[in-house]
């Protein structure tokens, strides 16, 4: 699998560039108190023309689950710390992404059912750009109509 080009990326999906220099994949988290800072780094990331972000993440062939939902997680807290993000895409070889969506499907089902909460849009493309698919793709083409429900989830 090759790497991505952020900038073909950015074309093909109609974005615009995060940042002046660089890929646009570095956010960093201040907080002034205790004056710590965090800094999550994405393969890349663009704006739509509304501002909002679309962040990128490839994944290469053996990817595990864990790493897979650290960057669940990055993205929660993104967003619960203000961040306007409009979609991820996952970059995933073609042969792949239905794998990939096996580990993000259930994770980010089981959350949206437990914090009633909604993820923004995932979306599978392969290196080129190209659209695969969407959250749910692995799950015989059936896609989320609606959010889970609580009374779903049996913890």
């Amino acid at each position: 699998m090759h790497l991505i080009s952020v900038t073909r990326l950015l074309r093909k999906l109609k974005l615009r560039p995060r940042t002046e220099s660089g890929d646009g994949g570095l956010f960093a988290y201040h907080e002034a108190k205790s004056d710590l800072l965090l800094i999550f780094r994405w393969d890349g990331a663009g704006l739509t023309n509304s501002g909002r972000i679309v962040l990128f993440e490839q994944e290469v062939p053996g990817f595990q689950p864990l790493h897979i939902q650290g960057h669940l997680t990055r993205l929660l807290f993104m967003i619960r710390s203000g961040d306007a993000v409009a979609k991820l895409v996952w970059i995933v070889s073609s042969p792949r992404y239905h794998d990939l969506d096996k580990i993000v499907f259930p994770w980010v089902r089981m959350w949206e059912a437990a914090f009633a909460g909604r993820f923004p849009p995932i979306e599978y493309r392969n290196e080129n750009g190209e659209y695969l698919g969407s959250l749910g793709a692995s799950r015989n083409g059936k896609h989320r109509a609606k959010p889970a429900t609580a009374k779903y989830v049996h913890f």
